[in-house]
């Protein structure tokens, strides 16, 4: 038997053009969709793809301008190691925060890329702010700032029970070098991050003109620590800044602008930042109550702010 052929139809006397018009209809719209939905998986699949390879790359980018913020804000305050969760949809990073009271970690909540960098506080006044993980929010003084009220919780030492590990900010009367400040602060309490200049003249008259002075918390000041995340002393630790700022400054990510912005007032117009550019104006110490009672009425502190006090065992 003779196989019918499309084109027998058209010597068919009944030939029907609109019949043939809309079987080659139908079957140009299926080769289309079949294409098109061919084109729309690899297509897929491809994004899919591309998205597995990048996402790694740009989380990478913003942990390491994270990283490098944190490095530089917050007084006594570390990360810990990020976990990454890559996802088709929704990838994310969290690391611990902590800090370091003589090698001793205290936890303070963990940190995601979406996380602000500066973390709310509660409390009754200004100068007595407490996170919301109870720890007490140390406050930070400007010497060039006049403020109408100091906190001096060097005085209230003994209201802190015996056994106790306790973290303090003090804020300088004036600017001095690292070199200095190694020899103000006594041998028995240890010194773990140092407070850096880093506001402009401009800065510094705007905020003595206005109303209400800042008064910095410990969340919002720039400077380096003396002991490493694990807790072991850095060798050179203003060095190790100078070095941390020159990466924050190629690698700052959203935060670049802010971070050269600090490079640029610390270099002060110099082919580069020395460790004579910088000028320390406060620090954090940690010690028990008898150790930091050797700090009352040295004339290079203006103010004090309890910080966290733990258990010392």
């Amino acid at each position: 038997m003779k196989t019918k052929n499309e084109v027998d139809d058209f010597f068919e006397p009944a030939f029907n053009t609109e019949k043939l018009m809309k079987s080659a209809k139908r079957k140009s719209t299926f080769r289309i969709t079949s294409v098109s939905f061919f084109v729309s998986i690899c297509v897929i699949v491809l994004l899919i793809l591309l998205k597995m390879q990048l996402t790694p790359y740009f989380m990478h980018q913003k942990i390491v301008a994270k990283e490098l913020y944190y490095e530089l804000y917050g007084a006594n305050i570390y990360t810990g190691n990020w976990q990454e969760n890559y996802q088709l949809i929704g990838s994310s990073a969290t690391a611990p925060t902590y800090k370091l009271l003589n090698g001793k970690p205290l936890y303070l909540g963990d940190l995601s890329l979406n996380t602000s960098t500066i973390e709310p506080t509660i409390g009754s006044s200004e100068l007595e702010q407490f996170s919301y993980k109870g720890h007490r929010v140390m406050n930070f003084f400007h010497p060039y700032i006049q403020y109408e009220a100091y906190s001096n919780d060097l005085n209230r030492l003994d209201q802190v029970s015996n056994g106790k590990l306790i973290e303090m900010s003090l804020s300088f009367d004036k600017p001095y070098t690292y070199e200095q400040v190694i020899g103000l602060l006594p041998k028995d309490v240890t010194l773990q991050w140092n407070w850096v200049n880093t506001f402009t003249a401009d800065e510094i008259a705007s905020e003595s003109s206005a109303q209400d002075r800042t008064i910095f918390k410990e969340q919002e000041v720039v400077g380096f620590p003396t002991h490493a995340k694990d807790g072991t002393p850095i060798e050179e630790p203003i060095y190790s800044f100078i070095s941390t700022l020159e990466d924050a400054k190629k690698s700052g990510g959203s935060y670049q602008e802010e971070f050269e912005q600090i490079y640029t007032t610390l270099q002060n117009g110099q082919k580069a930042i020395t460790d004579k550019s910088i000028e320390i104006i406060g620090v954090v110490v940690v010690g028990n109550k008898q150790q930091l009672s050797t700090l009352k009425n040295q004339p290079y502190i203006q103010a004090s702010s309890f910080g966290a006090i733990v258990d010392i065992f």
